[in-house]
């Protein structure tokens, strides 16, 4: 009998997960599986805003295309190309592949702007719009001043792919 004893006295000291404990511990981990999503996109954030490289390029590429612009003879844009003449020298930036290109009299090309989606140039007087979607879906855009059409100064034409050339 007294093994009959010690067994209901160890039955009865176990201690265990009451249903209250059970609700609140489903609970908290219900609250912290609805939170994942948010973290994912607040990080997803922070990642995209510390990727300095696009900026960086996007920025060089602006700097470089209002220099060339300032300095042009005459230039003429399309929906996805700019040609610049410079001095008797043409200078081109178009699309190719996932890539922005500038060529220079035709010959050879640097790339300016990679992985490019979209890149659409429009005339939206008195400004020229560039617009450019990345592979990441980024979307930038830059506006220019037209300079204005001043006697032996800088002439603007339009070019219309759906036009027979110029």
């Amino acid at each position: 009998m007294s093994s009959m004893k010690k067994k209901r006295i160890v039955l009865t000291e176990q201690s265990g997960f009451t249903l209250l404990e059970a609700i609140f511990t489903i609970f908290i981990i219900t609250v912290v599986i609805s939170l994942l999503p948010l973290m994912y996109y607040w990080l997803f954030a922070i990642d995209r805003s510390l990727s300095p490289e696009e900026d960086f390029e996007w920025n060089i590429f602006l700097i470089q295309l209002r220099d060339e612009l300032a300095a042009a003879d005459s230039f003429r844009n399309g929906s996805e190309r700019i040609y610049l003449l410079k001095n008797r020298v043409s200078i081109k930036y178009e699309r190719h592949s996932w890539n922005i290109r500038r060529q220079v009299g035709d010959m050879g090309h640097e790339v300016v702007l990679q992985n490019v989606r979209r890149f659409e140039v429009k005339e939206e007087a008195p400004m020229l719009a560039i617009h450019v979607e990345f592979l990441n879906g980024t979307k930038e855009e830059a506006r220019f001043l037209m300079p204005a059409g001043e006697e032996g100064s800088t002439s603007i034409v339009n070019e219309d792919p759906s036009s027979p050339s110029h």
